[in-house]
């Protein structure tokens, strides 16, 4: 069992965030490979943001393995959770992206299908478990994740990204209840709740029935160009999206939004100060080619 913990000197505020989930690279028709993978994605934006999360995955003993290491160790993460597999290839995933938005074709299996249950004795104590739901699609990383959830006593964000064929509704019913936060996009809230979600209205509607059918407390509800909400039982608030100064696509721009709604939420703020700065950062992110960047400058004033 992991907790949450403080000290005299150590805020939980700064307390590393546990992430687990794929790792794996975006190839896109021009040739150009970059490095994601959603969670993979939100640590790297929490180590941009000054966490030092723990992220669990695991990698091929290939080359393209040796790359994620690499990457990694040059952004200074911590590399201890991911593991090497010499049965299975690092993770891939064919993008095609058309008038800016993005088309997936997932392959299967890769190395974090099979992700073991971590060691994590010397590590932590933890501030927030985050996970998505495409690591799910494997028998062996989904026991992995439903273990941490059901041990784990700190609040834990679910990410929910719909990748067909890789998603089944039965994963949130073993996976949501007893989660803190969920964030899914409004196309996604719709799908699965078979609800309109056209406007605030709707929205707060099918996230009141989604809960009652799965659980969470704390919805982040992403609407693209037009902004996002925050759903509690009681209240809904909403920011508008600012426009990108400059469009390139929109890869990773949901996993920027999940890393600052971490980071607002790690630092205390209100939901709409949370919102305000998170779908600031995924504009940003939509003016950069893929979802990582080493570019310092992209953290700054957060």
């Amino acid at each position: 069992m992991f907790t949450s913990g403080t000290s005299a000197d150590r805020p939980a505020n700064v307390l590393p965030p546990l992430v687990i989930g794929e790792v794996l690279f975006d190839q896109f028709g021009d040739g150009r490979s970059v490095l994601g993978g959603a969670p993979f994605n939100v640590a790297w934006n929490l180590q941009g943001f000054g966490y030092r999360p723990q992220f669990v995955s695991a990698i091929g003993d290939d080359e393209v393995g040796k790359q994620v290491l690499d990457r990694m160790h040059g952004w200074e993460m911590d590399t201890d959770g991911v593991q090497t597999r010499e049965d299975q290839p690092t993770g891939t995933v064919q993008v095609t992206v058309r008038g800016g938005q993005p088309s997936y074709e997932i392959v299967y299996p890769r190395a974090y299908d099979f992700i073991e249950p971590p060691l994590l004795e010397g590590s932590g104590p933890f501030s927030l478990l985050y996970h998505g739901t495409l690591a799910l699609r494997g028998e062996r990383s989904r026991e992995t994740i439903k273990q941490l959830a059901q041990t784990s006593t700190i609040p834990r964000f679910v990410d929910v990204n719909i990748r067909e064929p890789w998603f089944d509704t039965a994963w949130l019913t073993e996976l949501i209840p007893g989660s803190k936060y969920v964030k899914l996009n409004d196309e996604e809230l719709g799908k699965i709740s078979e609800m309109p979600v056209s406007d605030s209205s709707q929205v707060e509607a099918a996230v009141k029935a989604f809960r009652h059918q799965y659980g969470g407390e704390i919805y982040f509800i992403t609407c693209g160009s037009q902004g996002a909400y925050a759903v509690t039982d009681q209240t809904i608030t909403f920011a508008p999206a600012p426009k990108p100064e400059v469009m390139v696509d929109t890869v990773g721009a949901g996993d920027g939004f999940a890393a600052a709604a971490i980071h607002g939420v790690l630092q205390g703020l209100s939901y709409q100060e949370i919102l305000d700065r998170a779908v600031t950062f995924a504009a940003r992110v939509c003016g950069m080619q893929g979802a990582t960047t080493i570019d310092k400058s992209i953290y700054q004033n957060w």
